[in-house]
């Protein structure tokens, strides 16, 4: 697997999460998949239209039948009340949350709308007569009850039309989230308090609210008064309607409005008084009304977690591709790792070979090296032998030879060693190696060779010394492949044969050695082709040296290069990294 793939495979691994993550109906907006930024789509609409249309129907079929007496129960207020209550407090409790998160004014308004529904709907029924006193808790007068209801019944409508005039984007509350629901919360109590305090002593014959129930049938306040809050349902249905974008909060707002339109119609305006048919279908609209934003915040929260679900499912098994092809990257990696181990140990293979080679071709000239001295050794030591046979051994002369003896050992010692420097199979080192001293050492130990061919070999060092970070042994090896090569660039030219060896500064960081020769130039080939292996112009070469020669300089964090700017010859150039100063 190469990178594109692994690429490729990235990029289709974030959209497949992407599209697992989306709804395929509604979209959200901003702020998240709530249900007061989702935009309401057709399905959700085809269904809360039909719903609208099926209780507008069974809305006209109760209305002929409003006025049916029915047998009393007070146990039925109890259970109205009951779910109303714990409906309303649930959804509230949902929108603070949302609130909590979103901070939008029309959000805390509803939340607020919704607990004031459900403390009120708590008040009323304590107060209804029958529930749990014959004349209702709570200094209960018998109109209390009524006008709680009237109460609650117009003021949730109301928080619902004031919610409908925020704009979406209005401005957030900058206030924080806590200490706006604690306020909201306090509002609410305070609110029905207020309510109850109005219903409970502001009835009666000296109260200024007027009575709403007289011998168990309705006053024509009780029309005028219901009226007034199915006005209130009207007008925030209509602006609701006409809200937008129409999200699934507000869509289904409007379908609790017309539950509320058939409650109060059929439980307060239309009847004749309490427990006929008008009153008890009227309540069970008042509790669906209650239920319905419950269960579409249950239901959409489900969908969520199913899809949240879909996508963990999913990332599961995309981790699972992904651990699979990290394991089949990591075999890879690790394959790669092998095979360049291998292919290091052929490269110092190779050019132990190279070096091999090299040395073949100075064979000859390596023995006079040897030779000389041990010859001079020989003749000194015979000499020596004469000088101490006379009859009056000569023991200064001797002493003199032997001195000379010791030298010459020294010598071809020391010739023996740089040899095997260039043999040495030790891991490369990385110590500081004074350049200057290694271009000397191998000007003596080629100095045979350049003879042979009529070589001058001239040296120009840095003026102050400069240690660079290298391996002695292979410098001197980059530098063997380098003179050997001008001594065969020169072999078959006329004229002056001069090998220059410069050392110098380049900037702060690096040392530049050159090796010039005057002999035929560089080949009419592109200037890195000569740097390949296998490529060679000399008939019995492998053609690995200059390649060799540059891998070596690479590893040390250096330049091998060539340039031929002369009307004869060519200069090869390589810059090595200065070795950090000791403290």
């Amino acid at each position: 697997m190469d990178y594109r793939e692994r690429r490729e495979m990235r990029r289709n691994f974030r959209l497949r999460v992407g599209v697992s993550a989306s709804s395929t109906h509604t979209l959200p907006d901003v702020g998240g998949p709530y249900l007061s930024t989702i935009r309401a789509g057709p399905r959700d609409r085809h269904l809360c239209f039909a719903i609208i249309g099926l209780s507008a129907m069974v809305f006209l079929a109760c209305v002929p039948f409003v006025r049916v007496s029915l047998p009393e129960s007070p146990a039925f207020v109890v259970a109205y009340n009951a779910i109303s209550t714990c409906n309303d407090l649930t959804t509230s409790i949902i929108l603070f949350g949302h609130f909590h998160l979103l901070r939008t004014r029309a959000l805390l308004l509803l939340a607020s709308g919704y607990l004031f529904a459900s403390l009120i709907s708590i008040v009323q029924l304590l107060t209804f007569p029958g529930a749990f006193a014959p004349s209702g808790l709570l200094g209960a007068g018998p109109q209390t009850a009524l006008w709680l209801c009237i109460f609650w019944h117009g003021g949730f409508p109301l928080v619902v039309l004031i919610y409908a005039l925020f704009h979406p984007n209005s401005r957030k509350i900058s206030t924080a989230p806590l200490f706006a629901i604690t306020a909201a919360v306090i509002g609410s109590i305070v609110a029905v308090l207020a309510f109850w305090f109005g219903a409970t002593w502001g009835t009666g014959s000296t109260g200024f609210l007027p009575p709403l129930l007289d011998a168990g049938a309705f006053t024509p306040w009780q029309r005028v008064v219901n009226l007034a809050d199915i006005l209130l349902v009207v007008a925030a249905f209509i602006l609701l309607s006409l809200r937008s974008p129409r999200t699934l909060l507000n869509l289904w707002l409007m379908a609790v409005m017309v539950y509320w339109f058939c409650d109060i119609t059929l439980s307060s305006y239309l009847n004749g008084g309490r427990y006929d048919f008008g009153f008890y279908a009227g309540r069970i609209y008042g509790a669906l009304a209650a239920s319905l934003v419950l269960a579409v915040l249950v239901l959409e929260n489900w969908r969520l977690y199913r899809r949240l679900a879909v996508a963990v499912s999913r990332l599961r098994e995309r981790a699972t591709e992904l651990l699979q092809t990290n394991e089949a990257l990591q075999g890879e990696i690790a394959n790669r790792q092998r095979t360049e181990e291998d292919l290091r140990r052929a490269q110092a293979e190779l050019g132990r070979v190279s070096r091999m080679s090299s040395m073949g071709e100075l064979t000859s000239s390596l023995a006079d090296e040897v030779n000389h001295p041990i010859g001079a050794i020989m003749i000194n030591a015979e000499t020596c032998l004469r000088w101490l046979s006379d009859k009056v051994p000569n023991v200064e002369r001797a002493r003199a030879i032997a001195d000379r003896i010791v030298e010459d050992g020294s010598r071809a010692s020391k010739t023996v060693g740089r040899i095997r420097q260039l043999f040495d199979q030790k891991a490369p080192l990385r110590e500081a190696v004074d350049v200057d001293e290694v271009i000397r050492e191998m000007a003596v130990l080629l100095g045979s060779e350049a003879a042979r061919y009529g070589v001058s070999i001239r040296t120009e060092p840095m003026e102050k010394s400069c240690p660079v970070t290298g391996d002695r042994a292979q410098l001197k090896q980059v530098l063997m492949h380098l003179m050997i090569n001008a001594f065969d660039a020169m072999r078959e030219k006329d004229g002056a044969r001069d090998l220059l060896i410069r050392s110098q500064w380049e900037g702060d960081s690096q040392v530049t050695v050159s090796v010039s020769d005057t002999g035929v130039g560089l080949p009419q080939v592109p200037p890195d082709q000569i740097f390949k292996a296998f490529f060679s112009t000399k008939p019995n070469s492998i053609g690995i040296g200059l390649s060799i020669s540059r891998s070596i300089v690479e590893e040390h964090g250096g330049h091998l290069w060539a340039a031929t700017k002369r009307s004869r010859g060519a200069d090869f150039y390589f810059s090595l990294p200065i070795a950090p100063q000791s403290d």
